[in-house]
């Protein structure tokens, strides 16, 4: 049972370590590309107004329908829009911004790779720390699991002593008899041990008190019988005697049937 806890608190752990880290990197990834995005787009802006103005406007990255143009961006300006997308530049990673210029596709680019590395280094240290989490929880959930199962396999045995007739066995985890609460010390399998040794108790309590009665009432009833006995062999001799005596025998040895069972 232990590994099954074990394993179930570590698949929680990493779907929950998995979800955060899709989330952390959407979040930085959105954050990250969008202000290289931004920073393209003002790029894109000067040089169309260099443009527009006809005035040199000094971007060494600004080129008229260069060749690595993304095809999506190429149709987004040739419908009147401006946009950007990240690409390639001479096998480099860069980010695109384009316009539409005189028919043309005005297009200015921003190195990428610098982004895109720290967005690796990023998913790197997220799904190392997701590692690490798992494994300590892992451990943590061994840890529990272990000691529940424990704890568990001692009220089993127990229970199995008390079955076998020792009335004398307890569990008797400690802190059974603290007081229920919030900030109590009580859970679920000592809740399970204390019911085990009260009903030990109770058991052997009722036991007990029957095992009193039965040795009282052969008490009870053995006096009586010893001058029941002793009259009766004062009667004559006859038939009415011999039944008289087979019946208080018979009664002995219930009687003394019952005080062997009281001492046991």
């Amino acid at each position: 049972m232990r590994w099954k806890i074990a394993l179930t608190t570590t698949m929680v752990c990493c779907m929950v370590a998995a979800a955060l880290g899709i989330l952390v990197h959407n979040v930085v990834a959105r954050q990250m590309v969008g202000e290289v995005r931004k920073a393209a787009a003002t790029e894109l802006d000067h040089a169309l107004g260099h443009y527009e103005y006809g005035t040199a406007h000094g971007d060494v990255n600004a080129v008229f329908d260069p060749p690595d143009l993304p095809r999506r961006l190429r149709e987004l300006v040739a419908g009147g829009q401006t946009g950007s997308i990240v690409g390639e530049q001479g096998g480099k990673p860069v980010m695109w911004a384009a316009g539409p210029a005189d028919g043309k596709a005005l297009a200015v680019w921003l190195p990428f790779g610098s982004t895109r590395d720290r967005l690796r280094d990023i998913d790197t240290a997220i799904l190392a720390s997701a590692i690490l989490a798992a494994g300590l929880v892992a451990l943590a959930g061994l840890f529990l699991a272990d000691r529940i199962s424990r704890r568990l396999a001692t009220t089993a045995a127990v229970a199995r002593r008390i079955t076998a007739g020792d009335l004398d066995a307890r569990v008797n985890l400690p802190g059974e008899g603290d007081d229920p609460g919030p900030r109590g010390s009580r859970d679920e399998v000592r809740d399970v041990a204390h019911a085990l040794d009260s009903m030990a108790s109770s058991l052997q309590g009722r036991l007990e008190a029957e095992k009193r009665f039965t040795a009282d009432v052969a008490h009870e009833l053995r006096t009586p019988l010893t001058g029941s006995l002793a009259a009766a062999a004062l009667l004559p001799e006859g038939r009415p005697k011999e039944m008289i005596n087979n019946r208080l025998r018979a009664l002995h040895l219930l009687t003394e049937d019952l005080l062997e069972i009281s001492r046991l």
